[in-house]
């Protein structure tokens, strides 16, 4: 027997959700604006983006395996939007989706640091199964933490960091944290930290602000790279200290862009460095 009012409960639940995702990201006139769009397309008068016609004519959400999860044995794979994740806390409301980071991609953004790495933690914010620490670890960190806060995700990242013995692999501590990443306290000294779009903009506000405070309190360098940065205008208003480096687009391998499931072929990244001190804000 069909529960009806179990069915009617998750659908209230996932359209008030959408509601407050795009009244809070857009403001009221955007939130309208994207109605108007959604009847448009209904209607047939406006066409998709083409990023939703690629993802719907590769499956959307799906189970294929992506060729890093086939050459190292892991599961990294799939694409699970926000509605599907949960922890059991408030701020689930916020999720964006799971989606492992294209490894070139991290390669690229991490290699142009240039730094003493060996004097830096890794930090990812919204860690998922743990492919960016996997690929962090090419690089010799003083160590390496995911921040993961859906149970479900967190455990796949600590399956997957017991099992990858990658030959170029140099970092060898690495940890995945189940904690909500709005709470996470940054450790001591230099730190490299890493989101790449998990959340929306206000659980990205209190994360921000947590690192503002974990700066201020302890002056270091701590650089923050955010790929697919939808939300920069955050982080001048709530890390205010924190000073923009470059923006740069990294293109992907051309068997990384055959398995997207978006259709990507490149990814725009921002990196923002702390100045503490009397380095210039420039």
């Amino acid at each position: 027997m069909v529960d009806l009012w179990g069915y009617n409960r998750r659908m209230a639940r996932t359209l008030i959700r959408r509601f407050l995702q795009v009244l809070v990201n857009r403001g009221p006139w955007g939130f309208c604006k994207l109605a108007a769009q959604k009847v448009g397309q209904r209607l047939g008068l406006v066409k998709a983006p083409k990023a939703l016609e690629a993802a719907a004519a590769k499956g959307g959400v799906g189970v294929a395996v992506h060729p890093f999860d086939e050459d190292y044995g892991t599961d990294t794979s799939g694409l699970l939007w926000g509605a599907d994740l949960s922890s059991g806390k408030r701020n689930d409301l916020w999720n964006t989706a799971y989606y492992g980071v294209t490894p070139s991609l991290l390669t690229q953004m991490i290699g142009a640091l240039e730094l003493e790495w060996e004097r830096y933690t890794f930090i990812d914010l919204g860690s998922g199964k743990g492919r960016a620490l996997l690929l962090a670890s090419r690089f010799p960190f003083k160590k390496i933490i995911g921040v993961e806060f859906v149970p479900e995700l967190s455990r796949a990242a600590e399956a997957n960091l017991a099992k990858f013995d990658a030959p170029w692999k140099r970092c060898l501590q690495i940890e995945a944290v189940n904690q909500d990443a709005t709470e996470f306290v940054y450790p001591d000294g230099p730190l490299v930290v890493y989101v790449y779009n998990p959340f929306l903009a206000p659980v990205l506000k209190k994360c921000l602000k947590q690192l503002a405070r974990s700066v201020e309190k302890e002056p270091r360098e701590v650089y923050l790279i955010y790929g697919n940065p939808v939300f920069e205008r955050l982080v001048s208003k709530h890390a205010p200290r924190f000073v923009r480096q470059w923006e740069r687009v990294f293109s992907f391998t051309e068997a990384e862009a055959e398995a997207d499931r978006f259709g990507a072929r490149s990814e725009r990244v921002i990196l923002w460095k702390y100045a503490g001190g009397n380095e210039s804000h420039g």
